[in-house]
Protein backbone atom coordinates (compact mmCIF):
# COMPACT_ATOMS: atom_id res chain seq x y z
CA UNK A 1 0.00 0.00 0.00
CA UNK A 2 1.59 3.15 -1.10
CA UNK A 3 0.96 5.33 2.81
CA UNK A 4 2.63 8.03 1.72
CA UNK A 5 0.76 10.11 -0.93
CA UNK A 6 2.14 11.58 -3.80
CA UNK A 7 0.41 14.66 -5.49
CA UNK A 8 -2.14 13.71 -7.99
CA UNK A 9 -0.65 16.04 -10.10
CA UNK A 10 2.36 13.61 -10.56
CA UNK A 11 2.37 11.20 -12.83
CA UNK A 12 6.08 9.45 -12.81
CA UNK A 13 6.24 10.82 -16.96
CA UNK A 14 8.06 13.74 -15.37
CA UNK A 15 11.66 11.96 -15.31
CA UNK A 16 14.11 12.00 -17.62
CA UNK A 17 14.15 9.21 -20.46
CA UNK A 18 17.28 7.72 -19.52
CA UNK A 19 15.69 7.14 -15.83
CA UNK A 20 12.69 6.25 -17.47
CA UNK A 21 14.69 3.35 -19.45
CA UNK A 22 16.52 2.04 -16.17
CA UNK A 23 12.75 1.78 -14.57
CA UNK A 24 11.48 -0.02 -17.77
CA UNK A 25 12.99 -3.44 -15.84
CA UNK A 26 10.75 -3.57 -13.08
CA UNK A 27 7.07 -4.92 -13.33
CA UNK A 28 4.42 -2.05 -14.79
CA UNK A 29 3.01 -1.84 -11.35
CA UNK A 30 5.72 -1.13 -9.88
CA UNK A 31 7.90 1.37 -11.80
CA UNK A 32 4.91 3.84 -11.70
CA UNK A 33 4.93 3.29 -8.27
CA UNK A 34 8.55 3.95 -7.97
CA UNK A 35 8.52 6.96 -10.58
CA UNK A 36 5.76 8.99 -9.06
CA UNK A 37 8.06 8.80 -5.71
CA UNK A 38 11.04 9.53 -7.46
CA UNK A 39 9.67 12.67 -9.24
CA UNK A 40 8.08 13.48 -5.83
CA UNK A 41 11.61 13.47 -3.67
CA UNK A 42 13.14 15.45 -6.92
CA UNK A 43 10.29 18.19 -6.20
CA UNK A 44 10.65 18.22 -2.52
CA UNK A 45 14.43 17.98 -2.40
CA UNK A 46 14.87 22.07 -1.94
CA UNK A 47 12.21 22.72 0.04
CA UNK A 48 11.33 20.05 2.37
CA UNK A 49 14.27 17.52 2.48
CA UNK A 50 13.27 15.36 5.02
CA UNK A 51 10.01 14.81 3.17
CA UNK A 52 11.77 14.49 0.16
CA UNK A 53 13.98 11.37 1.64
CA UNK A 54 10.98 10.09 2.76
CA UNK A 55 9.55 9.48 -1.19
CA UNK A 56 12.89 8.30 -1.62
CA UNK A 57 12.73 5.53 0.63
CA UNK A 58 9.46 4.74 -0.45
CA UNK A 59 10.46 4.07 -3.82
CA UNK A 60 13.51 1.81 -2.42
CA UNK A 61 11.36 -1.26 -2.41
CA UNK A 62 11.06 -4.64 -3.83
CA UNK A 63 13.21 -5.11 -6.84
CA UNK A 64 14.00 -0.97 -7.60
CA UNK A 65 16.52 -1.37 -4.67
CA UNK A 66 18.56 -2.93 -6.74
CA UNK A 67 18.43 -0.03 -9.43
CA UNK A 68 21.53 2.96 -9.41
CA UNK A 69 19.05 5.59 -9.66
CA UNK A 70 16.65 4.01 -6.58
CA UNK A 71 19.52 3.99 -4.05
CA UNK A 72 21.30 7.38 -5.57
CA UNK A 73 18.10 9.31 -4.61
CA UNK A 74 17.66 8.23 -1.36
CA UNK A 75 21.42 8.97 -0.96
CA UNK A 76 20.90 12.35 -2.76
CA UNK A 77 18.10 13.59 -0.85
CA UNK A 78 19.84 11.97 2.45
CA UNK A 79 22.55 14.71 1.88
CA UNK A 80 19.69 16.82 2.02
CA UNK A 81 18.34 16.27 5.05
CA UNK A 82 22.06 16.24 6.42
CA UNK A 83 22.11 12.45 7.09
CA UNK A 84 25.35 11.90 6.06
CA UNK A 85 25.61 8.39 7.13
CA UNK A 86 23.29 7.38 4.95
CA UNK A 87 23.93 9.34 2.15
CA UNK A 88 27.52 8.03 2.11
CA UNK A 89 26.19 4.31 2.49
CA UNK A 90 23.61 4.83 -0.22
CA UNK A 91 25.68 6.86 -2.69
CA UNK A 92 28.50 4.16 -2.66
CA UNK A 93 26.03 1.42 -3.03
CA UNK A 94 24.33 3.23 -5.97
CA UNK A 95 28.46 3.85 -7.29
CA UNK A 96 28.76 -0.06 -7.38
CA UNK A 97 25.67 -0.78 -9.36
CA UNK A 98 26.19 1.72 -12.12
CA UNK A 99 30.01 2.17 -12.06
CA UNK A 100 29.55 5.59 -12.83
CA UNK A 101 31.60 8.30 -11.19
CA UNK A 102 28.77 10.82 -11.11
CA UNK A 103 28.16 11.64 -7.72
CA UNK A 104 31.89 11.47 -6.50
CA UNK A 105 31.78 15.00 -4.94
CA UNK A 106 28.80 14.16 -2.78
CA UNK A 107 30.11 11.09 -1.67
CA UNK A 108 33.56 13.43 -0.53
CA UNK A 109 32.18 15.76 1.09
CA UNK A 110 29.80 13.20 3.11
CA UNK A 111 33.06 11.37 4.01
CA UNK A 112 34.02 15.43 5.42
CA UNK A 113 31.11 16.47 6.84
CA UNK A 114 31.21 12.90 8.87
CA UNK A 115 34.72 14.33 10.22
CA UNK A 116 37.32 11.94 7.76
CA UNK A 117 38.81 14.59 5.35
CA UNK A 118 41.14 12.21 4.58
CA UNK A 119 38.93 9.76 3.24
CA UNK A 120 37.16 12.85 1.41
CA UNK A 121 40.88 13.54 -0.37
CA UNK A 122 41.11 9.61 -1.49
CA UNK A 123 37.93 10.24 -3.72
CA UNK A 124 40.60 12.24 -5.95
CA UNK A 125 42.09 8.71 -6.27
CA UNK A 126 38.88 6.63 -7.45
CA UNK A 127 38.72 5.04 -11.10
CA UNK A 128 37.11 6.64 -14.19
CA UNK A 129 37.52 10.36 -13.51
CA UNK A 130 37.63 11.06 -16.44
CA UNK A 131 33.94 10.30 -17.18
CA UNK A 132 32.85 12.78 -14.79
CA UNK A 133 30.53 15.93 -16.39
CA UNK A 134 33.29 18.80 -16.11
CA UNK A 135 31.40 20.64 -13.54
CA UNK A 136 30.70 17.75 -11.22
CA UNK A 137 34.88 17.10 -11.88
CA UNK A 138 35.48 20.81 -10.58
CA UNK A 139 32.60 20.44 -7.54
CA UNK A 140 34.58 17.29 -6.14
CA UNK A 141 37.81 19.10 -6.52
CA UNK A 142 36.44 22.19 -4.54
CA UNK A 143 35.94 19.39 -1.67
CA UNK A 144 38.99 17.75 -1.58
CA UNK A 145 40.56 21.36 -1.75
CA UNK A 146 38.49 21.76 1.09
CA UNK A 147 39.57 18.94 3.39
CA UNK A 148 43.56 19.19 2.24
CA UNK A 149 42.55 22.53 4.45
CA UNK A 150 40.90 20.88 7.21
CA UNK A 151 44.27 18.67 7.26
CA UNK A 152 46.12 22.19 7.89
CA UNK A 153 47.19 22.20 4.15
CA UNK A 154 46.14 25.48 4.30
CA UNK A 155 47.54 26.67 0.78
CA UNK A 156 45.16 23.45 -0.81
CA UNK A 157 43.23 25.81 -2.80
CA UNK A 158 45.76 26.89 -4.87
CA UNK A 159 45.58 23.71 -6.75
CA UNK A 160 42.49 24.51 -8.16
CA UNK A 161 44.72 26.65 -10.98
CA UNK A 162 45.97 23.43 -12.61
CA UNK A 163 42.65 22.37 -13.46
CA UNK A 164 42.27 22.99 -17.46
CA UNK A 165 38.81 24.90 -17.28
CA UNK A 166 40.46 26.96 -14.53
CA UNK A 167 41.83 30.05 -16.90
CA UNK A 168 38.72 29.10 -20.07
CA UNK A 169 36.04 30.06 -17.85
CA UNK A 170 33.84 27.27 -18.94
CA UNK A 171 31.80 26.04 -17.94
CA UNK A 172 31.25 29.18 -16.11
CA UNK A 173 29.66 28.91 -12.77
CA UNK A 174 31.75 26.14 -11.42
CA UNK A 175 34.86 27.82 -13.22
CA UNK A 176 33.74 30.77 -11.07
CA UNK A 177 33.76 28.85 -7.82
CA UNK A 178 37.28 27.70 -8.47
CA UNK A 179 38.54 30.94 -9.39
CA UNK A 180 36.67 32.32 -6.19
CA UNK A 181 38.12 29.59 -3.68
CA UNK A 182 41.67 30.72 -5.07
CA UNK A 183 41.24 33.86 -4.61
CA UNK A 184 40.34 33.60 -0.78
CA UNK A 185 43.32 31.18 -0.52
CA UNK A 186 45.69 33.51 -1.56
CA UNK A 187 43.85 36.22 0.70
CA UNK A 188 44.16 33.85 3.94
CA UNK A 189 48.21 33.31 2.78
CA UNK A 190 48.43 37.53 3.18
CA UNK A 191 48.87 37.57 -0.94
CA UNK A 192 46.53 40.59 -1.55
CA UNK A 193 47.30 42.00 -4.44
CA UNK A 194 47.34 38.09 -6.27
CA UNK A 195 43.81 37.84 -4.53
CA UNK A 196 42.10 41.03 -5.59
CA UNK A 197 43.00 40.19 -9.18
CA UNK A 198 41.44 36.57 -9.04
CA UNK A 199 38.46 38.27 -6.90
CA UNK A 200 37.84 39.67 -10.15
CA UNK A 201 38.22 37.11 -12.69
CA UNK A 202 35.69 35.75 -10.34
CA UNK A 203 33.33 38.11 -10.61
CA UNK A 204 33.80 38.25 -14.59
CA UNK A 205 32.42 34.67 -14.57
CA UNK A 206 29.66 35.63 -11.93
CA UNK A 207 27.56 38.73 -12.92
CA UNK A 208 24.69 37.53 -10.27
CA UNK A 209 27.46 37.36 -7.69
CA UNK A 210 26.48 33.88 -6.14
CA UNK A 211 30.13 33.56 -4.79
CA UNK A 212 30.31 36.55 -2.82
CA UNK A 213 32.93 37.49 -4.39
CA UNK A 214 32.35 41.13 -4.85
CA UNK A 215 32.54 41.66 -1.20
CA UNK A 216 35.45 40.24 -0.84
CA UNK A 217 36.70 42.42 -3.34
CA UNK A 218 35.45 45.55 -1.62
CA UNK A 219 36.79 44.39 1.63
Amino acid sequence: MDELKVPDEITGKELAPEIKAELRTLPEGLALFVSRHLVAAGEYVDTDPELALKHAKEANVAAASRLAIVREAVGVTAYHAGDFKLALSELRTARRISGRPDSLAMIADCERALGRPEKSVECGNEKDLHKMDRSDYHELMLVIAGARQDLGQVDAGLALAKIPEFNTGKPAESVARLRFVYAKTLKDLGRDEESQTWFKKTIELDPDDFTGASEFLAK
